[in-house]
């Protein structure tokens, strides 16, 4: 199987002080609620920007529009060239609202070609849930993932799914709080999207490059769930091992760094697309790394990677 990969600016301070507590069955049932909100929110206004994109690259034409930039890569619809123009634009879609996205769309779209808005329709083809069915699609794992630990608490070892089956409630809390964890967070401060094995822990491995990234382990990302339920194993990855798993981690203390790393190797990295005759392939993966990075260096979040967060061939997209 291949891998939809993607690249997370991720907010410690949610994981920390929201997500993992609710996670570990502290606090109400409701103490997302306005997360939830949000990512409802996020949602239409993603989908609206996502049409403007479809619309552009209909009237622009496939030829000289990088639909794998602009559409299925970058989140909602941005053109900007420089990666810190291109973490500004995302962090204003982020805080917009559903009636702000089409003056930032068309913005975008003079971007390109300033004679070109007046020809583009926003592509509305699909629909998206109704705001009740987007807010249970964003929470039934989080309180799946609590249920279980709440039961945990209570010395019970198993807890019922989705589908009514019995499931051990210790498996279900401690192999699948990263991924959980990140897609919800995607849903609030969205990743970029890429595709093979171009995730920057194994890129590192293939290339010859001056010195290791500043990347470790993603423990960081169970916050206080292994001190609350100390007697569970708590598995993290350093890598993405499989498909629907979470690898490298980076603090945000490590996010400059990372960006200097990657600066200093590119051509060393980008060298591995030899191997795939494919560099440019790999090219156009770091770039939009250095940008998912320039995203969490002017947000001041960590840095994940990821395969199945985003699957758009499902119609899952960022």
């Amino acid at each position: 199987m291949g891998y939809d990969i993607s690249f997370h600016p991720v907010n410690m301070r949610l994981v920390e002080e929201r997500v993992v507590p609710f996670l570990a069955a502290r606090g109400g049932d409701d103490d997302l609620d306005d997360l939830i909100a949000d990512a409802v929110r996020q949602a239409k206004v993603r989908f609206r920007a996502n049409a403007w994109g479809l619309g552009t690259m209909k009237a622009y034409g496939r030829e000289g529009f990088d639909s794998g930039l602009f559409i299925w890569g970058r989140p909602f619809f941005v053109t900007a060239e420089d990666p810190a123009t291109v973490a500004e634009t995302v962090v204003r879609y982020c805080d917009s609202h559903l009636d702000e996205v089409d003056d930032l769309a068309r913005g975008q779209i003079a971007l390109l070609d300033p004679t070109l808005a007046k020809y583009v329709e926003p592509d509305m083809n699909g629909t998206l849930p109704d705001d009740h069915l987007l807010a249970k699609g964003f929470r039934w794992k989080l309180d799946l993932l609590r249920e279980a630990a709440s039961a945990i608490r209570a010395g019970r070892t198993t807890i019922r799914n989705g589908d009514g089956d019995e499931i051990s409630a210790a498996s279900a809390l401690t192999g699948n709080a990263h991924f959980v964890l990140i897609e919800f967070l995607a849903a609030l401060l969205p990743g970029w999207i890429e595709r093979g094995r171009v995730w920057p822990t194994e890129l590192a491995e293939q290339a010859a490059t001056e010195g290791n990234p500043p990347l470790s382990d993603n423990s960081a990302l169970f916050g206080s769930l292994p001190t609350e339920f100390p007697s569970l194993d708590w598995p993290s990855n350093w890598t993405i091992p499989s498909n629907y798993a979470i690898g490298g981690y980076a603090a945000p203390s490590n996010i400059h760094p990372l960006r200097t790393w990657l600066s200093r190797n590119l051509d060393d990295l980008t060298a591995v697309g030899d191997q795939w005759d494919d560099r440019p392939y790999v090219s156009k993966a770091l770039r939009k790394l250095d940008e998912a990075l320039a995203l969490a260096e002017l947000t001041g979040s960590a840095f994940v990677e990821a395969a199945e967060i985003y699957i758009p061939g499902m119609g899952t997209i960022n």
